[in-house]
């Protein structure tokens, strides 16, 4: 069995799940040599591609999240990020990666707990209701009827797929080598012996997430809570101040030495419930051919002249939601700074508003 296992950890696919090699395929020998086992296991992680599939199971993540008031924004990570690392692991240094598709995550929890110890160290008093509608109270015994739920949801931060990145021809590796280093191991082990400048260092090799990569921050209303303008402009309040937390606190593991460093990239949208599309064949025929576009990377230039050609007089007439749903698939496949006036001219032809984006 165990000799199976060593031959799956040399043989890592690119479709192979990142979390569960990290975590169960590792070889028992951890210092063997540059050309070893251990090192072979790290180095074939390190260059692990994000799986084939995985930008379709985002766009469907994504679309859920359109069924309630959402706030969401690109956050770029500026500097290595280790969330989970007080996760088991074989190199002892744990790692949050998505349960089903091994690509890097941010947990809701995560978020919460930033934002929650920011807004108390920054804000202080001065946003204690906020703090109030954000988290929740405990009614106090005997007035139980004082409790008060939290009124947003935070969602796991996912991965944006490599697709959706400008400028990238192929999908990038999304893990890059660490290293911790111990100096007084035997202190640290329970020996007796105080630690000295004499002992010899023992480093600790382990994998990371690495700058660069993107991760889509989400926001909504929870169940119960009136959407109403108030309550959308409180979601965006909340963003702006996670934002800010994500910028200069950070999040995950190792804080303190710069880890963790999320920046915002474009605005920050709003987007209300999206209404029910009716079936229409034009519809789901444009939807198919963005998608084939996206496929075989058409220059976004030739594909705002296609559609100007081929697509704009068949969309126009169709209802205002189904042109809505057109217009979204055409901006989430022409996002280049230098088409966006053309790209929203032909869409304000076609008559979709960008209604929800803010």
């Amino acid at each position: 069995m165990r000799d199976d296992l060593l031959r799956m950890a040399g043989t890592i696919g690119k479709n192979a799940h990142a979390g569960l090699v990290y975590e169960r395929y590792a070889p028992e020998k951890k210092h063997d040599g540059q050309d070893g086992p251990w090192e072979q296991w790290l180095s074939r992680l390190e260059a692990h591609p994000e799986p084939d599939d995985y930008a379709e199971a985002f766009k469907r993540w994504e679309d859920a999240l359109r069924q309630s008031h959402t706030a969401t924004f690109t956050a770029r990570a500026e500097s290595r990020l280790l969330v989970g690392h007080g996760n088991a692991s074989p190199t002892g240094v744990g790692l949050m990666l998505h349960h089903t598709w091994g690509v890097p995550v941010v947990p809701g929890s995560s978020l919460k707990g930033v934002l929650a110890g920011y807004l108390r160290a920054v804000y202080g008093d001065g946003a204690a209701e906020e703090r109030r509608r954000l988290f929740g109270v405990a009614g106090e015994d005997g007035a139980p009827e004082q409790a008060h739920a939290g009124e947003v949801i935070f969602h796991d931060a996912q991965w944006v797929p490599c697709s959706r990145v400008t400028g990238l021809d192929r999908a990038p590796s999304f893990l890059a080598r660490d290293v911790l280093t111990v100096h007084h191991s035997g202190w640290y082990g329970g020996k007796a012996e105080w630690p000295s400048d004499y002992e010899s260092p023992t480093p600790v090799a382990f994998l990371s997430v690495r700058p660069g990569g993107r991760f889509l921050v989400a926001l909504s209303l929870a169940p119960g809570t009136e959407a109403d303008a108030q309550a959308e402009d409180f979601l965006a309040w909340t963003a702006r101040r996670l934002d800010e937390a994500l910028r200069y606190w950070g999040v995950g593991g190792k804080t303190a030495a710069g880890y963790g460093r999320l920046v915002r990239e474009g605005p920050c949208a709003i987007q209300s419930p999206r209404r029910p599309v009716r079936a229409s064949p034009a519809l789901t025929e444009f939807l198919a051919w963005v998608e084939a576009r996206r496929a075989d990377r058409l220059e976004q230039k030739q594909v705002l002249a296609a559609f100007e050609v081929e697509w704009l007089t068949r969309l126009v007439s169709l209802p205002p939601e189904a042109r809505e749903a057109g217009g979204r698939a055409l901006r989430s496949l022409v996002k280049s700074p230098k088409l966006e006036a053309r790209r929203d001219a032909l869409l304000s032809r076609m008559g979709a508003t960008g209604e929800g984006r803010r």
